[in-house]
């Protein structure tokens, strides 16, 4: 693994310059993705890597300026999306022990239920994590399990995307023991922190623990 996390800003709905700032300061390598590089100049927060199509005019001359460390990798193929591109740049130098992704979620429906589905299919020993100002939402695998700390009364949902079996999850108001959920049959949707140390674990599949940060 060439690093331990590596930062990836997508072109979503944008994180607050605190939240990435906040990221970026524990990431070994930091990814801004397409239009995710306005965020980055936002904060002030120049990233290692900027990979996109930079079809505006005048675009690429504005991020060398900007950004004149960053390495810009222009990547045209449309037949795959931005996370994707991301994504294979990051698996040519081997994967890292955890990736946060910023950008990811809200704006466009489509899009955050296309990057949850890429991010399904990355090697299940991956942490991967989507952040922004309103939620907080970790991707759990067989041999990735969750250990959420001091979220005592913030809403959780579990949702499967596929099948997923032996989901247990306690420190919860309605604790899962050894459930199997489905996408078309059985979740936990609006479940509740009673504690300030939840775990949540599965035996096969892919699910995501989607956490509330409003009160």
């Amino acid at each position: 693994m060439f690093a331990s996390t590596v930062l990836i800003t997508l072109a979503g709905h944008p994180p607050s310059s605190d939240l990435l700032q906040w990221h970026e300061q524990e990431a070994e390598i930091s990814i801004a993705v397409d239009g995710g590089w306005l965020a980055h100049r936002e904060a002030g927060v120049e990233p290692n890597v900027i990979l996109g199509d930079f079809d505006s005019s005048g675009e690429l001359d504005e991020i060398e300026k900007v950004f004149p460390r960053s390495v810009i990798d222009r990547r045209t193929e449309q037949n795959t999306t931005d996370f994707q591109k991301a994504l294979s740049w990051v698996e040519q130098r081997n994967l890292p022990h955890r990736m946060v992704v910023l950008g990811g979620l809200g704006k466009r429906t489509d899009h955050c239920l296309t990057n949850l589905m890429v991010a399904a299919r990355v090697d299940p020993v991956v942490q991967i994590v989507f952040d922004d100002v309103h939620e907080w939402v970790r991707r759990v695998t067989p041999t990735c399990p969750l250990e959420l700390n001091g979220r005592l009364g913030a809403s959780v949902s579990l949702l499967p995307l596929g099948s997923v079996t032996g989901v247990l999850g306690s420190g919860l108001e309605w604790e899962v023991k050894a459930e199997d959920f489905s996408w078309d049959q059985h979740f936990s949707q609006s479940n509740r922190c009673t504690s300030d140390h939840v775990e949540v674990s599965c035996q096969s599949g892919v699910l995501y623990a989607f956490v509330s940060k409003e009160t």
